[in-house]
């Protein structure tokens, strides 16, 4: 649902751009360690999971809520920008 509803709408797409965001998806179809030890990092059971990890890596990542919006994506990554170094 967020991958059509976010990821699909061109102002987040344009902010992913002039930020230079990498989007990485995980398929976790062979269940993973990797994958499942993330989740549980998360306190999540199940993919999806969205999470902006900062440029900074002393900042702390942003764990999306599990259905979220154009806006909340626009905000998280504005504050993701923010923590730079």
């Amino acid at each position: 649902m967020n991958e059509g509803r976010v990821f699909s709408n061109q102002k987040v797409l344009d902010k992913l751009e002039e930020l230079n965001v990498i989007l990485i998806k995980a398929d976790n179809t062979d269940r993973l360690q990797s994958i499942n030890d993330d989740l549980k990092r998360y306190g999540r059971a199940n993919l999806p999971v969205n999470v902006i990890a900062p440029a900074d890596p002393d900042a702390p990542v942003i764990l999306m809520p599990e259905v979220f919006g154009p806006d909340d994506a626009l905000e998280a990554l504005e504050q993701a920008a923010a923590a730079r170094k």
